[in-house]
């Protein structure tokens, strides 16, 4: 089995903490905005999800021998290791057919041990192999691209539209980091309006709510197409105007009315990173891994800010189109075509209080609504 090198044991365990540190940050926001709940909790979702592929990286070290990561932009694993993690589990069955059981693994080392005065150390070796794929195959990896679910499904009461909320999930090949998106969206289509909608008691209507967390869009139709545009469309590159307008012209029936995007990272850690001198100037004063470190993200949001109908004629028409809100007061909105952008940053407190000690914290942390981590509770710094 590789010994991990105290370089690539020390960035496992700051994002170890950072990810731990952001589902509580999750957790607790959920729990204050419960009109948000069912968002935040495909985000602890896809968190386990990010967690579980560390881990598995992790676990490949001892016996691929190396890692590398990001240093000077996203600080996050290159797009490679994303791909080879999902090929790992596509082969996963068969390389786990081909090892000996954990159980096995286990005699042979202890006869070797014992009985024959040997060090097992080929036999470590392919233990860790089989607890690689072993853990691999008991979760989900955050993979390159993950296929549109629908998170709720209801009626619009006002247009008479069925309403959705669809998610889906890309790891940038480019930017190396991970991304959320949400939209919300009416669907005027035939198929979906056939849908019913229950009544209560006393015979008044009510919004029609189903299939929560199901795979694809609703409507049967459109889900083969939604699923290859949000594939061709996700790219870091891309502003939310940009896909929402593109969204709006490609599905004649889908209005989008709010789209967002959650953009994981930069991740930086001390003595590893290097794409921040002041942030690093802080970072690499305080030793200690599990305190190093500052994770941010990026939520950006686009919303429309009206509908126009579609009009119909003799011989042309035109489709409803969606306008959309550009907050242009704004210089960073304007600049990414969104209608707001909100920047967070997860600190541990001693990360902070270095920070604050050498006069930095304000300039460092000023653009972001900033959490500090101190043991297994979260602070909201205000």
């Amino acid at each position: 089995m590789v010994e991990l090198s105290p370089e690539v044991e020390g960035y496992f365990s700051a994002f170890d903490q950072a990810l731990k540190g952001l589902a509580e940050v999750a957790q607790t926001e959920s729990e204050k905005e419960p009109q948000s709940a069912v968002l935040y909790e495909e985000l602890l979702r896809q968190l386990g999800r990010l967690e579980h592929s560390f881990a598995c990286w992790q676990l490949k070290c001892h016996f691929s021998g190396s890692f590398k990561f990001d240093r000077r932009e996203s600080g996050f694993p290159p797009f490679k290791s994303v791909m080879e993690l999902q090929q790992d589990m596509v082969e996963g069955e068969e390389n786990r057919f081909d090892l000996p059981s954990q159980e096995q693994i286990k005699e042979e080392m202890i006869e070797l041990l014992l009985k024959f005065k040997q060090f097992p150390s080929d036999l470590q070796r392919t233990m860790a192999e089989r607890v690689y794929f072993d853990k691999l195959a008991a979760n989900d990896v955050f993979s390159a691209y993950t296929s549109p679910r629908t998170l709720l499904h209801t009626m619009n009461e006002r247009t008479g539209r069925p309403y959705y909320i669809v998610t889906w999930s890309v790891y940038d090949g480019v930017a190396n980091m991970p991304m959320i998106y949400t939209v919300m969206m009416e669907d005027s289509s035939d198929e979906a309006s056939a849908r019913p909608r229950a009544k209560t008691k006393r015979g008044r209507r009510r919004d029609w709510l189903s299939n929560l967390h199901h795979d694809g869009l609703p409507n049967l139709m459109l889900r083969a197409d939604f699923r290859e545009f949000t594939q061709k469309n996700s790219s870091y590159s891309l502003n939310l105007t940009t896909i929402a307008t593109a969204l709006d012209e490609a599905f004649y029936h889908l209005h989008p009315k709010q789209l967002r995007r959650f953009v994981l990272g930069p991740f930086y850690a001390g003595g590893l990173t290097d794409h921040n001198e002041k942030v690093q100037s802080v970072l690499d004063d305080v030793k200690d891994h599990k305190e190093n470190w500052l994770l941010t993200w990026t939520v950006q949001e686009l919303d429309s800010k009206e509908e126009i109908p579609e009009k119909k004629g003799i011989f042309s028409g035109t489709q409803a189109k969606e306008i959309f809100y550009v907050n242009t007061d704004d210089v960073d909105c304007a600049a990414q075509g969104v209608s707001a952008i909100e920047r967070y940053a997860l600190v541990p407190h001693t990360a902070y209080q270095a920070a604050y000690a050498k006069g930095l914290a304000e300039e460092i942390f000023n653009d972001y609504r900033c959490y500090i981590a101190s043991g297994e509770h979260i602070l909201r710094h205000v």
